[in-house]
């Protein structure tokens, strides 16, 4: 398994460009034991999240994003054992069911060997209520730390993925709720 939750091996590589669709994880048919939150308490913050499988086959990601004690945020992240080379790929999809908030879907990559201290992030939009597919090209994905824009804007380099992960962030206080059906390279 490449990450937590994968059902197979990926069929890319290095050299040849795959033109399909293929998923990375499918929570119909996997758990959410391997994920693990981190929210603003790790800052002062007092936003509370979950991560959670729906019995219609998806984890469910919801909580409560709070400002006070300088908080904002909430997040849910998963890390594979060794870094996995989606460098065949384009770029990432998901397929979530969306309360109207904006999220982010993050990675974290090695580099020289180690862990970045930065993420890669790309957002997207959801519409209440609705089931929608994000395609989110490498390209799109941008160096922050610590929410800002990290200087010499590092590109992602998609050949040493060891994190994945969802976040909401950015003053959109109160109760949230994505779904999250499956995730995919493309």
């Amino acid at each position: 398994m490449l990450f937590p939750g994968f059902g197979a091996e990926l069929k890319s590589s290095d050299t040849e460009k795959n033109d399909t669709e293929q998923v990375l994880i499918d929570f119909s048919d996997t758990s959410v034991a391997a994920w693990r939150i981190v929210n603003d308490s790790v800052m002062g913050g007092i936003s509370r999240s979950t991560l959670e499988l729906h019995p219609d086959g998806y984890a469910l990601f919801r909580g409560t994003v709070s400002l006070e004690n300088n908080g904002g945020f909430a997040s849910v992240r998963t890390r594979a054992q060794t870094p996995v080379d989606l460098s065949g790929f384009e770029g990432l999809s998901v397929h979530v069911l969306g309360d109207g908030k904006i999220y982010s879907l993050r990675l974290r990559t090695v580099k020289n060997g180690r862990l970045t201290r930065y993420s890669y992030e790309a957002r997207f939009a959801t519409t209440a209520g609705e089931w929608e597919t994000h395609e989110m090209a490498y390209s799109d994905f941008k160096p922050v730390f610590r929410g800002n824009a990290v200087r010499g804007n590092p590109e992602l380099n998609p050949d040493a993925i060891l994190e994945i992960g969802f976040m909401i962030q950015d003053g959109q206080e109160g109760p949230f709720r994505l779904g999250v059906q499956r995730l995919s390279v493309y």
